[in-house]
This record gives C-alpha cells, structure tokens and sequence, in this order.
C-alpha cells in the first residue's frame, strides 16, 4: 500500500510526508522516528531486527515515545502496531498488544512527572 511507504517498520507510526526509506523504499532518509527512536535505514533494514526492536520497545520500555512531546493526546498503540507495513508485521504483535493493553499505561517519569504532582496550595 502507498500509505506503507511513510510509516515505521518497528512501531508503525506515520511518518507524512516524509518517506523513512524513500520513494523506491530502497534509499533510507536516517532520521530517527519520534515514537520508538529507530533511526530509519540503520537499525530497520531487516524483518528480525524490526521484530526485536519492537519486542524491546513494548516489553521493556513499555511503548515509551523517543520524543514524549510530539505524543498525541489520543495515541492509540493498537491501532498503530496493526498499521505497520504488512512485510514487517510479526506473529507476536497481537501478543505484543495484549501485554501492553494488560499492563497499562506506564507512569510518567522525569519532568512528565511532576505536571502530574499536585501543587500544595497556600
């Protein structure tokens, strides 16, 4: 599908209008997919790594975005994991999902956190 050309082969994030691999889907662009942290044409030029990457991704680092800020407020991982382009799909994303939906959404660190403190009052 045309729409595969612009999108992650680790995590399936849009990458529009850029083209992570080029018209040809041959020539990578190198630039680093702010959901997952792949830098296109180094680290997914291959079904296995794609497939280990993405396990990492979910299992350890529980689908925490590389750039938190560009993170839509209504980011939905199923949906975008089911979108990766189908030579780069796994058998284990429906598993990869699961895992995700039955551990939740992990709890914000760093300065994430301490937007969600509230603030004593005077």
């Amino acid at each position: 599908m045309v729409e595969d050309k612009f999108k992650c082969r680790v995590c399936g994030l849009s990458q529009f209008p850029d083209l992570p691999w080029g018209e040809d889907g041959q020539d990578p662009a190198y630039f680093i997919c702010a959901c997952c942290g792949v830098e296109a044409g180094y680290e997914d030029d291959g079904l296995q790594n794609c497939l280990s990457i993405r396990q990492h991704w979910v299992e350890i680092r529980r689908c925490g975005w590389f750039a938190p800020k560009e993170r839509p407020v209504d980011w939905d991982m199923a949906a975008q994991i089911r979108g990766i382009p189908l030579a780069y799909k796994g058998a284990d994303d429906e598993r990869l999902i699961q895992t995700y939906l039955d551990t939740g959404e992990p709890l914000p660190k760093g300065l994430a956190a301490l937007s969600a403190v509230e603030k004593p009052s005077r």
